[in-house]
């Protein structure tokens, strides 16, 4: 790499730094967990094939792609603590900036998404979907 590539590449990380959200908005799985054990919103952005396969209990579902249509559904979160986790923290950045656009003012992530989640022993609810026979079989 070039010096001038090294200066971009540099620059570059720098810039998503300072774009992204600030540390204090990251949470822990296990106070995540704590809070929403307390009555506190867990929003999950993942797609509802994914929720269904395995989520957390008692969590609300509104895929990413779908969030900006449905905000009315958490209007009465305005002033309350959400907590959004992801698969493993990728898109809960843009749902955090565009929640906090939208007037939400106590917006947090769940560090890891449910990759850490999991890591960390929390528990999941897992769908029993009882196996499909193959056509043809008998």
């Amino acid at each position: 790499m070039t010096g001038i590539q090294k200066c971009v590449v540099a620059l570059a990380a720098l810039i998503l730094l300072g774009c992204g959200p600030k540390n204090e908005r990251w949470v822990e799985p296990g106070l995540a967990s704590e809070l929403h054990a307390q009555g506190e919103l867990l929003l999950d952005v993942r797609e509802p094939d994914d929720y269904q396969e395995f989520h957390i209990a008692n969590t609300m579902n509104i895929p990413f792609g779908r969030l900006a249509s449905r905000l009315a559904e958490l209007e009465s979160y305005k002033d309350k603590t959400v907590l959004v986790i992801d698969h493993s923290e990728l898109r809960a950045p843009r749902i955090l900036e565009l929640l906090q656009k939208a007037g939400f003012t106590q917006v947090f992530i769940v560090k890891g998404g449910m990759v850490g989640w999991k890591a960390a022993g929390l528990p999941v609810e897992k769908m029993d979907i009882p196996p499909q026979p193959v056509p043809g079989s008998n």
